[in-house]
């Protein structure tokens, strides 16, 4: 694994793993048993949380990968303020960028205020997990997290995605697509098909287990360059069509 944005892998393995863990089938093995071991305690957290905030967004990751990851629960402002982070490479015209360091709460937040309008919410659900996806909180983790976390949204909002009948490369493809252009309907063209009534809590890790793939873009060709960089500078001034609000 190549992303090493704290320069001591040889040392500390994949990202300061508490196991120094190096190969990549191991890591993602013993990331996820993390993961596994933990759903009921996000989630029951998360069910628990009014309303869900930013906050509650990082506990999260900290009960799902505290196991693995000593840092878990700390997002990438903390950890490395001076780091962007890309899905590819960063003079790939195709590549992904996410969010800067220090605007990663503002873009959380403001995913969490368009899932509170529940009737925008129901009619744009893609709208609301491309901007959880682009705010990338933490160096690892975010798609699961984010799955969770939105998952609990939709559940206040009365509805939920029958994420079974979704496909990986579309979905990934759509999410990316909702990245670059948010607000464009990429993805909520993507996902209402799949839009079904409320589903029982009780049923979730069971649902959740059963997903392939569908852990954002995690390990998706992940890249990071110095902010300082003045090609890194520009792409931030010139990808994203649509601005947050103020």
């Amino acid at each position: 694994m190549s992303f090493d944005p704290f320069g001591d892998f040889r040392t500390a393995g994949y990202l300061q793993n508490s196991l120094r863990l190096k190969d990549p089938i191991e890591v993602k093995e013993s990331e996820h048993l993390s993961f596994e071991a933990s759903i009921e305690d996000a989630l029951a957290c998360l069910a628990k949380r009014r309303p869900i905030t930013f906050q509650t967004v990082l506990e999260v990751h900290k009960i799902l990968f505290s196991g693995f990851y000593p840092w878990a629960g700390k997002d990438r402002n903390e950890l490395v303020p001076h780091l962007a982070v890309f899905k590819g490479s960063h003079n790939d015209p195709r590549s992904t960028a996410f969010e800067r360091p220090e605007l990663i709460k503002r873009s959380v937040d403001y995913a969490l205020k368009l899932a509170a309008d529940k009737k925008h919410f129901k009619e744009h659900p893609g709208e609301v997990m491309g901007q959880l996806a682009f705010a990338h909180p933490f160096l690892d983790g975010n798609g699961r997290t984010i799955l969770l976390v939105f998952m609990e949204l939709c559940y206040r909002a009365k509805f939920a995605i029958d994420w079974s009948k979704t496909n990986k490369d579309d979905y990934l493809r759509a999410l990316s697509d909702e990245i670059r252009e948010p607000g464009q309907g990429h993805l909520d063209n993507y996902l209402k098909p799949f839009r079904v009534a409320i589903s029982s809590r009780d049923e979730w890790p069971e649902t959740i287990s059963g997903i392939r793939g569908l852990d954002g873009l995690d390990k998706e060709d992940i890249t990071y360059e110095s902010l300082d960089n003045p090609e890194v500078q520009q792409i931030y001034k010139t990808h994203r069509v649509k601005p947050l609000d103020p």
